[in-house]
């Protein structure tokens, strides 16, 4: 594929927008049906049935790893998006032929790359997060940060 018409597979980068109204629709949920569980254990009410045995504490604890689990996958969410922004932007600026001095690193480490690594280059170790960091455009802490 030439590279003018490169575009990252998979699904499309989500805004952070997107991310948090998708993260608070979830908090939402989960606290809607915590309330609704505790209310349903006081009062005896009928539970799906993997809620049948649990204490108020047993449902406290549930949902508690589900607010953790709701927390990592938001995090991964928020990295899969910035790193599919980040290389389409590298695409972009070696695709047009910017002349800024990040766009001249990501074009003249490009054209080192192996036919094999052009249509995917790598990300991190010596990648487009290195170029990046190597330009001094960014503080280095910040793409520090983003690998970890």
């Amino acid at each position: 594929m030439p590279i003018a018409q490169h575009k990252v597979t998979g699904a499309e980068p989500q805004t952070l927008d997107e991310i948090r109204e998708w993260r608070d629709g979830v908090l939402e949920a989960l606290r809607d049906q915590r309330v609704f569980l505790h209310r349903a254990i006081r009062d005896g009410s009928i539970v799906a049935p993997r809620f049948t045995a649990m204490t108020e504490d047993d449902v406290t604890h549930y949902f508690n790893r589900q607010r953790r689990e709701l927390d990592r996958l938001t995090m991964l969410n928020l990295v899969a998006s910035t790193e599919a922004e980040i290389v389409e932007d590298f695409f972009r600026r070696v695709s047009t032929m910017l002349k800024d001095t990040l766009s001249r690193s990501y074009q003249d480490w490009y054209k080192k790359l192996p036919k094999s690594q052009q249509r995917r280059p790598p990300f991190d170790e010596q990648g487009i997060l290195s170029q990046l960091k190597g330009t001094g455009l960014l503080d280095k802490n910040i793409v520090g940060q983003f690998r970890e």
